[in-house]
């Protein structure tokens, strides 16, 4: 097991962006604490948004870190839209 925090920079110019280099990044990093830079959304996707949560609850669970970091202005028009609070993932450290 790793104790190295495993960093994503995820990519999605627009809502239909393809989500496959999110899954697999996630996938890999199961036993690290991980971040997901989102200083490159234009827009969050329902289903993105989904995986971000469920990977969130699953990291929590497992009592490892779990980050969503640089939420731009567009990622929290995208979070208000979509129910959550624009500042969902402010307060969220790595382990």
């Amino acid at each position: 097991m790793t104790t190295e925090t495993q960093k994503h920079l995820l990519e999605l110019p627009n809502a239909f962006a393809e989500l496959t280099p999110l899954a697999a990044f996630l996938g890999g990093a199961r036993s690290a604490a991980v971040e997901v830079d989102c200083s490159n959304v234009t827009a969050m996707p329902s289903r993105c948004l989904q995986l971000l949560l469920s990977a969130e609850q699953q990291w929590r669970s497992e009592e490892l870190g779990f980050a969503v970091t640089h939420i731009n202005d567009s990622c929290r028009k995208s979070l208000t839209l979509l129910g959550l609070e624009p500042n969902r993932f402010e307060d969220e450290v790595t382990a």
